[in-house]
């Protein structure tokens, strides 16, 4: 599972004062394409979640809000010189007042319902608790923290409403960035990481299994096939780099090997 940056679209990303829906008139915010890339080096997703409440209230198709999307994944990836910078967008075409029949309820993907979150979450395998939401609205901060998610306002001064408060305000959206990526890097889920081990303990013990002396075999091949398996314990180490006490348990596994393969090699020479 990963760690997500879900984003909203309208005056987060993009700039817009009314119902957006034609792609001619999309313009990226300052710091949009250098922040985005900003948050992917660092190890995390990129997915938008929208209200566009303009579809239900027939100010334009959902197909025209597919090609807005369109539009501004195209400018960001054009901007920072990489293909396909944000991973999905998401957005919710229904309002409980539509004046388009088919739109007029409420749905638990308009924000400041979680819907989009989850859906992405159980889409694309994401850690929320390790994500944040980033938003100009308190409907985002609302949306974020009941999906589980740490969450920034941007804004400063802008009155939040509601019971949530934000975990941080930002002033523009470099400042948003600036605030999850003080967070620290994104964490890897320790279920994760467990498995990864996992397979690395059977890695180890299936090398040593194929090392093992057959019959009367000498210290020198006992000492050969310990050499050869001394590295994995220090590749699990680096797993918990983060974690201090995990990883010294490892290098302290790593002298241990390296001790006893050293051992049956110098038994041997006797």
């Amino acid at each position: 599972m990963e760690p997500v940056v879900f984003l909203d679209r309208d005056n987060t990303l993009i700039a817009n004062d009314g119902d957006l829906g034609d792609p001619a008139r999309v313009t990226l915010l300052d710091g949009v394409p250098e922040g985005l890339q900003r948050l992917r080096d660092a190890g995390y997703r990129l997915v938008v979640v929208t209200n566009q409440g303009g579809v239900a209230r027939g100010r334009y198709e959902e197909e025209d809000v597919d090609r807005v999307h369109r539009e501004i994944a195209g400018l960001v990836d054009l901007a920072a010189d990489r293909r396909g910078l944000v991973d999905r967008f998401y957005y919710c075409p229904f309002h409980p007042e539509a004046v388009v029949d088919a739109y007029r309820r409420e749905h638990p993907w308009r924000k400041p319902q979680p819907g989009m979150l989850l859906q992405a979450s159980r889409d694309l395998g994401i850690d929320l608790r390790s994500s944040w939401m980033v938003g100009d609205q308190p409907r985002d901060v609302q949306a974020g923290a009941a999906a589980g998610c740490r969450t920034v306002l941007i804004g400063r001064g802008r009155d939040v409403g509601g019971d949530v408060s934000p975990t941080a305000i930002a002033n523009d959206f470099t400042d948003a960035v600036d605030i999850v990526l003080a967070s620290g890097r994104p964490q890897r889920p320790r279920s994760e990481a467990s498995s990864e081990l996992a397979q690395l303990r059977r890695a180890i013990e299936d090398l040593n299994e194929s090392t093992r002396p057959r019959g009367t075999g000498t210290a020198r091949m006992i000492g050969a096939g310990l050499m050869i398996i001394a590295p994995l314990p220090f590749v699990a180490g680096l797993i918990f780099l983060d974690e201090s006490q995990t990883f010294f348990a490892w290098m302290l596994v790593t002298v241990v090997v390296m001790l006893a393969a050293i051992g049956c090699l110098l038994l041997e020479r006797r």
